[in-house]
């Protein structure tokens, strides 16, 4: 009995094809946003007038946040017009470096103060903080657990680094774990955490960790070598991860934690950030001391673009698409199953909306599984997978096809 895959048609997207897709940079030196409209190769160099040393922006569907060292403020910004909105203050001597936004709430670290500051955004007071550790960074929700990337001591070749696990109930903090030096930027993958560590710049190399969210315990670490910054996971089988010094790009599976090309073969042109979606790949070339430049890559990593930002940029990011009801048009469609009833072999054939890693499951009339498989990550397209069952006692099955976020049922009878 083995369960065989078909690709029948393959409608994925290609990286490079340009739609409708907004950037936007943050220029630290020029005290700017840059707005970029890659359909139309618009680029708005002052979009949004920031504070002092700005960071980082998030966007979420409403606003722009942006986090602004300097002033130790969190900026809101009209996504509309760029105007400011409000700032909000998290006090002296903070200088905040990162925030997410979950919720109604933003939580943002603060460099200086070790801390972690919960604000409702709704109101712009700061309701809390919490001790951390030294020098927060980033920050990953997961669950009921804020996860909080702590640099370490700069004085001290980064001792001290470690991830900081938050209770968001009680938003006190639980456990922290101890991981190589410099962590700087944290991604997301099924239960795990990935935590891009950069390394002291000289004589230790960067790495990737793993850490399982179940039991908060670092579970592998990938020696990438370089100077790892930015995570962004393309797929089961691929992670780009920009470079903080700004050249290259490195890349490893968050599936099965292969190494694919890191510091000793890099993809040469890359950036110090890295951001995108199926349909486009956009890397940060911040040129010290001069203009940045956002490059959109092909899927060989070729450039196909360049805009012109401000000065010093720090952050870049996609906005998200707009979320609808069209996100279920990512769920497998069934398309057709047969023969059914059947005597030896039955295929279902369905309409796989979004790249996605598949797995299939058969159980039986009592419940009991009598077959897994995982069919690998599928492209986007009809799919045909085809269950094996001839050396099966006649009866009714359930088979189930699933993803990440998304499940088909099917119930069959053998003959």
């Amino acid at each position: 009995m083995r369960i065989k895959t078909i690709l029948s048609v393959m409608l994925l997207l290609v990286l490079g094809a340009m739609h409708a897709e907004i950037l936007y940079v943050v220029n630290s030196q020029s005290r700017t946003l840059s707005r970029i409209d890659t359909s139309t190769d618009q680029v708005n160099n002052t979009f949004a007038s920031l504070g002092n040393v700005p960071n980082r922006v998030i966007i979420d569907e409403d606003y722009l946040w942006v986090v602004n060292s300097g002033d130790n403020v969190i900026q809101k910004l009209s996504q509309d017009t760029g105007a400011t909105l409000s700032n909000i203050y998290l006090g002296n001597n903070v200088n905040p470096w990162d925030a997410i936004k979950h919720g109604d709430w933003l939580y943002a670290t603060g460099l200086f103060s070790g801390k972690v500051y919960k604000v409702n955004a709704l109101t712009g007071s700061v309701e809390s903080s919490v001790n951390v550790g030294v020098a927060p960074e980033a920050l990953q929700v997961m669950g009921d657990k804020l996860y909080v990337s702590c640099a370490g001591d700069y004085n001290q070749n980064y001792l001290g680094s470690e991830v900081a696990v938050i209770d968001l109930d009680t938003f006190s903090l639980v456990n922290t774990i101890p991981v190589s030096a410099n962590p700087q930027y944290l991604a997301a993958y099924e239960d795990k955490l990935l935590v891009s560590c950069t390394g002291n710049w000289a004589n230790m190399a960067g790495a990737i960790c793993v850490i399982d969210t179940n039991s908060d315990t670092l579970i592998e670490t990938l020696p990438l070598g370089g100077t790892p910054g930015r995570i962004m996971i393309v797929n089961p089988d691929l992670a780009l991860v920009s470079d903080a010094g700004g050249e290259y790009l490195y890349s490893f599976s968050p599936f099965s934690h292969e190494i694919i090309q890191g510091a000793v073969n890099p993809i040469l042109n890359g950036g110090s950030e890295v951001c995108g979606n199926q349909s486009l790949l956009a890397v940060l070339k911040p040129n010290w001391g001069d203009n940045g430049t956002v490059k959109i890559l092909d899927h060989s990593y070729n450039t196909v673009k360049t805009y012109t930002v401000a000065m010093m940029p720090s952050d870049l990011k996609l906005q998200p698409k707009p979320t609808s009801n069209d996100d279920l048009m990512n769920e497998p469609a069934l398309m057709n199953v047969y023969p059914n009833p059947f005597q030896s072999r039955i295929s279902l054939q369905f309409d796989n909306k979004a790249p996605q890693r598949l797995q299939v499951a058969v159980y039986d009339i009592r419940g009991r599984l009598i077959h897994q498989e995982d069919l690998g990550y599928l492209q986007a397209g009809n799919q045909t997978i085809t269950w094996d069952g001839k050396n099966n006692p006649a009866g009714v099955y359930l088979l189930k096809i699933q993803g990440r976020d998304t499940m088909i049922t099917q119930k069959v009878i053998k003959m």
